[in-house]
């Protein structure tokens, strides 16, 4: 099942907080990029029903970007929410809990990225050679689920 941005960065902003830490929207745009990634490349399917396009500093999700965009770089408080069709009020909505799988992966993806910076997550998302740099060079602005197979599959695989 693929999720809206919102869902995941709710999903890893629960993560952050188990863990005592703090996510801005440069960090948790670049987290929820890997988690995306790293389920390509496991699952050969998207985790976000939206494709990242290849801006200036990395990935980005741009309906992700315009929700979070007025905090600038501060840290992010709470949760994204949205408007419950049927009640009309607003919720924060993150995947089902006992989704062993999903969080497994979110644990994984926290546990080899969570203790980056800002900017070592975006530094590691424009490897000369990654998803984002093949956009940038073929000047396209969306990031193909091709590329980003092709880039991280050999990785995890190796990796485990």
């Amino acid at each position: 099942m693929a999720y809206h941005p919102r869902v995941i960065a709710n999903a890893l902003l629960r993560q952050a907080s188990k863990s005592g830490a703090k996510l801005s929207h440069l960090k948790l745009q670049k987290l929820v990029f890997f988690l995306d990634a790293w389920n390509l490349a496991l699952h050969d399917q998207p985790l976000i029903d939206e494709r990242p396009q290849a801006w200036p500093y990395g990935p980005v999700f741009s309906s992700l970007y315009q929700e979070l965009k007025r905090f600038g770089a501060k840290d992010i408080q709470g949760y994204l929410k949205e408007i419950d069709p049927i009640s009309g009020r607003e919720v924060a909505l993150i995947p089902n809990p006992e989704d062993k799988p999903f969080w497994d992966l979110v644990d994984q993806v926290w546990d080899r990225y969570g203790k980056l910076t800002a900017v070592q997550l975006s530094s590691l998302s424009h490897t000369k050679g990654s998803p984002w740099d093949e956009a940038r060079q073929d000047q396209v602005r969306e990031i193909s689920d091709r590329s980003i197979k092709d880039f991280y599959r050999p990785q995890l695989i190796h990796a485990n």
